[in-house]
């Protein structure tokens, strides 16, 4: 299948997918009010940080080595299975440990705990077995199956209250089941389908001047290679949301449920960035002509930044009375806090690519410092912010962390390709006619 035919499936059905998880959240979110969800969507977040460090990296080693075919699905199925297993030997103990009663008064330890283990081996079980169907070309395969997944799970969340009634200790505790479950029932599916659809063997035929990975050799170089992008990565992860892991130590879960809510909006605008962060990266590994991959770059910072402006101005207009309508009147401060989230939305989305610009490039120590920058700027930031303005400066401190962050990526870039400020701002006519070629061309039959 052409490239562009296989980018193009990719991003429609992932495309569908954030579409129909929005919804989800948005059915939780009206049942829940602000104060559950806060416990609900904070849990999640320790529980994702849980999943991003036992991914080890190798969700990049593992796409990597199986496309290269150095690695058969059965050896990567092999390895996906004992991360999963040592993450939930690992995690479980330690959140017993972590465990407050007081800040999840509606879960007991022991379903805490099952909740735990079904995410957790959940997240890394789809996120993990995607490589396997990256690496043949079907990188959408999975995005396919979610869809439906929670197509169902969607169908169910929504019918929970006719069985259960709108509000109740009971109601919650099963939407809390329900969504738990089929996280682990998704990562499960995955698993089983990749194992049933490719065979035991390399997906094709190994360059003879690389060796197959065999035995804890193996295992050593692809962690080796995945180590220094896995690093980066978590520092970028932890940057992001570390005001989410500090804030129930400062505000109450009324605020800090409206605080997740707004975050999750810059979230879901981020999410739609990313579906071109792994096709850049190769996009520019492959590039000989570095005028070609920087003129790329600078292109889709300007689409992003259009973007966002564009529903930056729109939230701006409507969102006052939006999103109480849309979430609910336990949510009236989302607005204040979502114009705080603003300036930190363009660093957001447009980060992604100097990211995945400086990756491809092999300047991996780059995004290393621009993560660090990020880390340390938001939490002395938030510290200084929050104790003043609460969630309101919580997401001041975000916002402008990833200003510096950015500003840092800009000002390493123009080193190495010296480019006019006004090239990082709004779309011009030449990009948008680029943009109808890259659909047409998308969308050509393979």
């Amino acid at each position: 299948m052409a490239v562009g035919k296989i980018l193009y499936k990719s991003v429609y059905w992932r495309s569908l997918q954030v579409i129909l998880s929005f919804f989800i959240n948005l059915f939780l979110v009206r049942y829940f009010q602000s104060s559950i969800s806060a416990e609900f969507y904070s849990f999640i977040y320790v529980l994702s940080l849980c999943s991003s460090f036992f991914t080890l990296g190798l969700d990049i080693g593992l796409n990597f080595f199986l496309a290269s075919r150095r690695l058969s699905p059965r050896a990567a199925r092999r390895i996906i299975i004992s991360v999963a297993v040592l993450a939930l030997l690992i995690c479980l103990p330690l959140l017993a440990v972590y465990f407050r009663p007081e800040s999840y008064p509606d879960i007991s330890l022991g379903k805490w705990l099952c909740f735990a283990a079904c995410q957790i081996a959940g997240v890394l079980l789809t996120s993990l077995s995607g490589t396997i169907f990256t690496a043949h070309d079907q990188s959408y395969v999975p995005a396919q199956y979610s869809f439906g997944i929670n197509l169902a799970l969607a169908a169910l969340v929504f019918s929970m209250p006719l069985l259960f009634g709108v509000n109740g200790h009971r109601l919650v505790e099963n939407l809390f089941f329900l969504y738990f479950g089929f996280s682990l029932l998704q990562g499960l599916i995955l698993f089983v389908v990749a194992m049933s659809r490719y065979p035991d063997t390399a997906a094709g035929i190994p360059d003879e001047r690389e060796r197959p990975l065999t035995g804890p050799a193996g295992i050593r170089t692809m962690l080796r290679y995945s180590f220094m992008a896995f690093i980066t990565n978590f520092i970028f992860f932890v940057g992001g949301r570390l005001c989410i892991y500090l804030l129930p130590y400062w505000v109450d879960n009324d605020s800090l449920g409206n605080y997740i809510q707004a975050y999750k909006l810059v979230e879901y605008l981020s999410l739609l960035a990313s579906f071109l962060y792994y096709p850049f990266i190769a996009l520019v590994a492959g590039r000989r002509h570095t005028r070609t991959r920087e003129w790329l770059l600078l292109f889709l910072v300007r689409l992003s930044n259009t973007a966002v402006l564009l529903f930056c101005l729109l939230m701006l207009i409507v969102g006052r009375s939006l999103l109480p309508f849309v979430y609910g009147y336990s949510f009236h401060r989302m607005y204040g806090i979502f114009i705080c989230f603003i300036p930190g939305l363009f660093p957001v989305c447009s980060s992604t690519f100097f990211t995945a610009y400086f990756y491809g490039a092999g300047r991996l120590r780059y995004n290393f410092v621009s993560g660090c920058i990020q880390l340390g700027t938001v939490f002395i930031l938030f510290i200084l912010l929050t104790r003043q303005w609460g969630v309101y400066g919580a997401a001041i401190a975000f916002s402008l962390a990833g200003l510096v962050s950015m500003a840092y990526d800009c000002i390493v870039f123009r080193k190495e390709s010296p480019y006019r400020l006004r090239e990082l701002f709004l779309a011009r006519m030449p990009d948008w006619r680029m943009v109808g070629i890259f659909v047409r061309q998308w969308r050509k039959p393979a």
